[in-house]
């Protein structure tokens, strides 16, 4: 019976102790975690109050000299000037905030009064350190159409912590609104406190007008088009340029590319609908623009009835295609637009428009000396330059620019990257610079980001040309000593850094005859670092930034060792390859998934500098 009392009582004494330890570690922890950090920061805050009061005891003359007057002292200031030494936190002796915390002094009723603010950690003074509230009567931000009057509509209310409500008259409002230039305007709204803790809000005002407005203005012609070397006619989208053509009847509003993206055949069946031009188009281009843009889109028909020599100079359109949601001018638009026989059109190359010739084979144009007419009708499996059109909605209006080339219309707000961002947040169509190169977002693969240079690779200056030496069939092969491919593994990565780069698998196309966007074709695949774009990647034709330089293309026919190879004039030749025929090459790569911008606004002249 004693045996089991001892055993009962050693059962109490163990969960006594337990319970006693449980206590013990509760009481230590809350001490460590609380009690003590709080301690510390008191202490802080009486080190920096008692600084402060002797920095003004030294520096009188800094004193107020007024009733109500206040002036400030922060911490970094005391350290700096040896009236205290840093002060930190309880544990991890992290600095306290230098910059915010601060020893105020101010007059009232004709004694100085010092007001201490410490901001250390998760610990803050109770002094109140924040501007007053403001509320605004209306919407933060206000749209207007261009001539519409600004009406200002004030403060709704003012109120602080230390001041209570405040009179809305004390509240400076500063800014200005031309509502006869489209732009966006920043009205702000700043208040101060008895302790001079200011607080700014800000209201924005958009000055805007119907794009369909702006080309009628400019244009003053009965069809609104606009003509020959026009000037205020551009207008970004997605990061491209493009250049408005025309107003149509219903008040939308036609813009086509002024770069030429790609190069593709235009192979049909007997009209645009349903063509391979078509296909790269509404399937692929399309899809690789951001959402808010393709809503600036309505689908729409566009001019494809037959042109003859006859009649290659009519400005009248009487077949069109079925709706799409990006088509290519007609001759009809491009006649349009000359005047004096020119027209902002032209581009050093040849372009295809949507018509169809008496053969069945499309239209083009061209500005090649080489050529003795601008129009005529080409083999619809030939690869030649993309212009995308699309048509816009007829209530899209401008948010700003002047439609000059340096400033282009903006149609959406669209705000370039911030610093730490990742490259594969970003949009197709921006410039990054790397590597000494610039390139642009192509598109992306999942969390890795396609890129391709604007131009070719190059050694101190000079263009780093290669040539096809091995023997047999010349299709890009990475694996191949002699091959191009191989060469761009082992020779081109000499002057092109791939530290950012991704290995990839690289899929290389194979036609038995001409090269085809629907084309059939064997596919080969590689798993590589860099390669070469297709014909029909975008931003894979000559650019704005490209060299003078030619380059090669990775798709490839067996018959006779056809080859895709841009010409220097930006059209892709077509023809057998000789082993000594060399040519630049223009980079494609991807992105690792953790690459961030350091810098640069995604432009042209600021290209994205970035790292991982």
């Amino acid at each position: 019976m004693n045996s089991k009392k001892k055993k009962i009582n050693k059962k109490k004494i163990i969960r006594i102790a337990v319970i006693v330890l449980i206590i013990v570690v509760v009481v230590l922890l809350v001490w460590f975690l609380y009690f003590y950090p709080r301690q510390v920061f008191r202490n802080n805050e009486k080190l920096l109050s008692e600084a402060g009061e002797r920095y003004y005891e030294i520096n009188s003359t800094r004193l107020p000299q007024e009733e109500g007057r206040v002036v400030s002292v922060t911490l970094d200031t005391l350290v700096k000037q040896d009236y205290l030494d840093g002060l930190y936190t309880a544990y991890g002796n992290k600095l306290c905030d230098l910059k915010e915390s601060n020893v105020k002094a101010v007059i009232r009723n004709g004694d100085y009064q010092y007001y201490t603010y410490l901001k250390c950690g998760n610990f803050e003074s109770d002094v109140d350190h924040e501007g007053p509230e403001i509320t605004l009567n209306g919407d933060t931000t206000v749209r207007l159409n261009r001539g519409e009057e600004y009406v200002e509509a004030g403060v709704k209310s003012v109120r602080d912590n230390t001041d209570g409500e405040m009179s809305v008259d004390s509240v400076k409002i500063r800014g200005e609104v031309n509502v006869n230039q489209v732009g966006t305007y920043e009205i702000t709204y700043t208040a101060t406190d008895s302790l001079s803790n200011e607080n700014t809000v800000t209201r924005k005002v958009i000055v805007e007008e119907s794009l369909s407005n702006v080309v009628k203005s400019a244009t003053k012609d009965s069809n609104n088009y606009y003509k020959g070397e026009a000037e205020n006619n551009y207008v970004m989208f997605n990061n491209m340029v493009f250049r408005i053509v025309k107003v149509n009847d219903n008040d939308t509003v036609t813009i086509a590319s002024d770069e030429l993206l790609a190069n593709v055949d235009y192979t049909n069946d007997g009209r645009f609908a349903d063509s391979s031009l078509d296909s790269w188009l509404n399937d692929y281009f399309y899809n690789l623009l951001e959402d808010k843009f393709k809503d600036l889109i309505v689908s729409s028909k566009w001019c494809d009835d037959v042109i003859s020599n006859d009649n290659y100079m009519t400005t009248e359109c009487s077949r069109t295609s079925a709706k799409r949601n990006v088509g290519i001018l007609s001759i009809q638009d491009y006649n349009n637009t000359l005047q004096d026989d020119v027209s902002f059109l032209d581009f050093s190359g040849i372009v295809w428009y949507a018509n169809l010739g008496e053969d069945n084979n499309p239209w083009t144009v061209t500005s090649i000396l080489a050529y003795p007419l601008k129009s005529e009708p080409m083999n619809k499996e030939y690869l030649f330059n993309v212009r995308p059109a699309v048509t816009l909605k007829k209530n899209t209006k401008v948010l700003d620019g002047d439609g000059s080339a340096a400033n282009p219309y903006i149609l959406v707000e669209n705000n370039s990257a911030r610093r730490n961002t990742n490259v594969n947040e970003r949009q197709v169509g921006e410039y990054i610079n790397y590597s000494g190169y610039t390139w642009r977002i192509a598109g992306f693969d999942g969390d890795k980001t396609e890129i391709i240079m604007t131009g070719v690779a190059a050694n101190n200056g000079i263009e780093v040309e290669i040539g096809y030496e091995n023997k047999g069939a010349k299709v890009y092969n990475p694996n191949k000593e002699g091959n191009i491919g191989y060469k761009v593994i082992n020779e081109i990565t000499r002057y092109v850094s791939t530290d950012l780069f991704a290995r990839t698998k690289i899929t290389v196309p194979i036609y038995d005859n001409r090269v085809t966007y629907n084309g059939d074709n064997d596919e080969k695949t590689y798993n590589n670092i860099i390669t070469i774009p297709s014909t029909f990647d975008i931003f894979s034709s000559k650019g704005y930034a490209s060299s003078s330089s030619g380059y090669w293309l990775i798709d490839s026919s067996r018959e006779d060792n056809v080859k895709t190879l841009m010409n220097p004039v930006g059209t892709v030749s077509y023809t057998p390859v000789t082993d000594d025929f060399t040519a630049g090459v223009k980079v494609k790569a991807y992105l690792k998934d953790d690459v961030y911008i350091t810098d640069g606004t995604g432009i042209l002249t600021d290209p994205y500098v970035i790292s991982d």
